[in-house]
């Protein structure tokens, strides 16, 4: 498989969180999925180097995945979790206290559908921060399961 030069691939939390600007949350309810990849956004689409406070982590397991990064403000990444639809039919949730949406997961469809299934997922900010879990295997519930589970780190582990 092709290197993507746009994506700069972190052995751990820790060589992730020195490659942006944020502490990243990492879940502690996986649905039995193991962490496969950790991917941090470095380059644009014009292969200009990304500053540090511009970048995302993604957070890629068996059966869903995690994006998170600092937004521009409170009120760009509250726009990006409340306003930005991610789907039809958006439900009103908290994460762990924290306004958010969720979209349900799409209905089956035929296996010869370019589009595919469309993915269950969950957005929410966290002040400056925002976060989107999403799936195509998980549902809603699953995945708002996980996004709570970001708040129950110990710190420091």
């Amino acid at each position: 498989m092709k290197r993507n030069i746009h994506f700069e691939t972190a052995a751990d939390w820790r060589h992730a969180a020195e490659l942006v600007d944020f502490e990243p949350r990492r879940p502690t309810f996986t649905a039995g999925f193991a962490l496969i990849s950790l991917a941090v956004h470095v380059m644009d689409h014009r292969k200009r180097r990304l500053p540090v406070g511009r970048r995302s982590l993604e957070a890629h397991y068996g059966g869903f995945c995690i994006d998170q990064k600092r937004a521009t403000s409170a009120e760009e990444a509250n726009r990006q979790a409340l306003s930005t639809p991610y789907g039809p039919d958006a439900r009103t949730v908290r994460v762990a206290g924290r306004a958010g949406r969720s979209y349900a997961l799409g209905p089956e469809c035929d296996p010869h559908d370019t589009d595919g299934r469309s993915p269950a997922v969950v957005v929410w900010h966290d002040g400056d921060l925002f976060y989107l879990v999403a799936s195509s295997r998980l549902d809603e519930k699953q995945l708002l399961r996980i996004a709570s589970s970001m708040y129950s780190r110990v710190r420091g582990t």
